[in-house]
């Protein structure tokens, strides 16, 4: 079946509910989102293009992990997420490369810094902690710092409930021979509060790499995760309130190392801590918040003989990658008048790395020891910033803020943010955003042996976008449209040289990233909702080379068209079912093609009251081919059913 013959039923649905977004899960104008300005504001009253994934819709995805939930959302491509269980999942948000989207948990900062790009697996959060997300698209570095290049996205954690004790399960089973179970208690007593789970999962998997062969016989790679998570808090007074949050997770994977082979003893752990202490102060006119965090990542990984091929480079190699991540943050949300809010503070982070590597390679008797020491392979950066938020001027709102940041190794930076919108009766916004970004090169570009770069200079990003948002037809109908550009400079790339095979993290003069973006949502009738968005993104990337500049397109991995559709029917208060549909568009990997694909999705519910669900989610029904990854296998149809309770 020749794909290209049928994106027209995406792109009909999508026209139809006018590029839709279902009212469960979308910003409306009344919405209100804590991650705009830091604070409790109507969606209304922000220029920012705000997309909020409730409780409720988190529900209507049961048995998704986090990255599948995210790779339906327009602007953003979640590249691995449908791959095999173990696959870290990458970040793609409007065409900006891996590692600019920065993620919070309830606002704490994640990520890992012994990755090529700091990369966050989101692998480590499961959606049964998960009250609701909150998807911040644009620049956001003024009141978010580095990192938050393309946007933020905010992963607030479960509510304790009110009763004094609360016991929940959940347990799935599905395609790929894969168990999830789950066990949580959690409740209110005076002035304490708690939330305590713990989940494990265990897979067979399928062959991470693909067999071009089709009877070469490539085993399964099965994977398996332990995770306990912990919410405590506690009031004092009536002005004050602490919460402290802890997450172990503890993920063990047998995939294969390159694409195309079969690896049957390359395996690797990923053993993350989180563990996170915030506070808020309220008083008179505003709110007083302090956050502190601290981050420690370990992979280990193994390929111990040498069962790929007689011409594999290594016949022994144990790699550990470990990673410590601390920050503080204080700042202040004040209403210094009715029209006029501030928000202002000052963070510092601190990281380091250490990378060994004990290889013995095919081409030498002895074996080579590699080390990068957290000695030298560190940074720390302290940033203040400061926000103006005027609003309910007659209906014009505006954003107006700066940030200052001093890192270790780069000195003084600013960024700036400028986000007038007007809103038209309550029901009509328009918006601009114009604001820059601030992304120093990682621990791993900066040192890592071989390909780092000490020379390298961090990118500097301009980012541009405005747009349309309406709430019609009684709210029947809701529908934004978004255009953005970004221009950024001295953007770190990876160089390869195919005569010399000479490696190494560089920088390009510029790049330039622009698309538009469809959203909306439309009640046909009570209970019958049809959703859709559609995102258009294009880009290229200039080099110098032979004192000339040369530009080529260079969004890795991510489509220029790409659509998702979902038709889900609120049959009763007990039943509810669905249809999602998605096809992305031509993706390259350099200039390799990967093609295009859709995928259709088939989700029902039925719920026993508040206190029994049972539920089974049947995708990519067609079994269709497709490739996220050269050389690495995609989910073919598959299904997971399950049932969850609570008392």
């Amino acid at each position: 079946m020749q794909l290209k013959r049928y994106p027209f039923i995406f792109l009909i649905l999508g026209c139809t509910a006018a590029a839709a977004q279902d009212s469960s899960r979308t910003s409306q104008l009344n919405e209100v989102t804590v991650t705009a300005s830091k604070g409790p504001q109507k969606a209304g009253e922000t220029g920012k293009v705000v997309t909020i994934l409730s409780h409720d819709y988190l529900e209507q995805n049961s048995g998704k992990t986090i990255a599948s939930i995210l790779n339906q959302q327009p602007g953003l491509v979640i590249n691995g997420a449908e791959n095999n269980r173990g696959t870290t999942p990458n970040v793609y948000m409007r065409g900006a490369s891996n590692g600019n989207t920065l993620i919070l948990v309830d606002g704490l900062p994640v990520n890992d810094a012994s990755q090529i790009n700091n990369t966050f697996d989101l692998n480590f959060i499961t959606p049964d902690q998960v009250e609701r997300i909150e998807i911040l698209r644009g620049s956001q570095s003024t009141l978010y710092g580095s990192n938050a290049v393309a946007g933020v996205i905010n992963i607030i954690t479960r509510k304790t409930g009110d009763k004094k004790l609360g016991v929940g399960a959940n347990v799935s089973y599905g395609s790929y021979r894969d168990f999830q179970g789950s066990v949580n208690v959690h409740g209110n007593i005076e002035r304490f509060s708690y939330l305590v789970s713990y989940k494990h999962e265990k897979a067979r998997g399928f062959s991470d790499a693909y067999d071009s062969t089709h009877h070469a016989g490539f085993d399964n790679d099965g994977f398996q995760q332990n995770t306990l998570f912990a919410k405590l808090g506690m009031t004092a007074g009536k002005r004050w309130q602490f919460q402290y949050i802890t997450n172990w997770t503890n993920n063990r994977h047998d995939l294969d190392e390159g694409g195309f082979v079969d690896d049957k003893d390359y395996t690797g752990t990923s053993k993350y801590l989180l563990q996170g202490i915030s506070s808020e102060y309220k008083f008179k006119n505003g709110s007083w918040h302090v956050l502190a965090s601290y981050q420690h990542t370990r992979r280990d990984i193994l390929n111990d003989s040498n069962s790929v091929s007689p011409a594999a480079y290594a016949k022994f190699d144990s790699s550990i990658f470990v990673a410590k991540t601390a920050q503080v943050e204080s700042y202040v949300n004040w209403d210094l008048t009715r029209q006029i809010k501030l928000v202002g503070g000052a963070a510092f982070t601190f990281s380091d790395t250490r990378q060994f590597d004990h290889l013995l390679s095919t081409y030498s008797p002895v074996f080579q020891d590699t080390e990068l020491s957290p000695d030298s392979s560190r940074t720390n950066q302290t940033s203040v910033y400061a926000a103006l938020l005027f609003h309910n001027l007659s209906g014009f709102n505006l954003e107006l803020g700066g940030r200052l940041n001093h890192h270790s190794l780069y000195g003084n930076n600013g960024t700036f943010t400028f986000n007038p919108s007007y809103l038209i009766g309550q029901h009509h916004k328009v918006f601009v955003n114009i604001s820059s970004a601030y992304n120093v090169p990682t621990l791993y570009q900066l040192y890592a042996a071989g390909y780092g770069n000490k020379a390298l200079k961090p990118e500097n990003t301009i980012s541009y976008e405005a747009g349309y948002q309406a709430d019609l037809a009684h709210s029947r109908v809701g529908f934004r449209a978004t255009g953005f550009s970004r221009n950024t400079r001295d953007l770190v790339i990876f160089y390869f040289d195919p005569v010399t095979y000479f490696s190494q993290y560089q920088n390009a003069n510029k790049q330039k990233a622009y698309g538009v973006e469809f959203e909306g949502n439309w009640t046909i009738t009570k209970g019958l909702v049809l959703t859709a968005n559609y995102t258009y993104v294009d880009g290229k990337v200039t080099v110098q080379q032979n004192n000339k500049d040369t530009s080529y397109y260079n969004l890795y991995r991510v489509p220029k068209h790409l659509v998702n559709a979902s038709l889900g029917y609120q049959v009763n208060n007990a039943l509810f079912v669905s249809v999602t549909g998605k096809y992305a568009g031509q993706r390259f990997e350099q200039t390799k093609p990967l093609g295009d694909y859709y995928t259709l999705d088939l989700y029902g519910e039925y719920k026993f009251g508040n206190l029994l669900k049972i539920f089974a989610g049947f995708r990519n029904i067609t079994d269709y081919k497709y490739f996220d990854i050269s050389g690495y296998n995609s989910r073919r149809f598959n299904f997971n059913t399950g049932i969850s309770f609570n008392l």
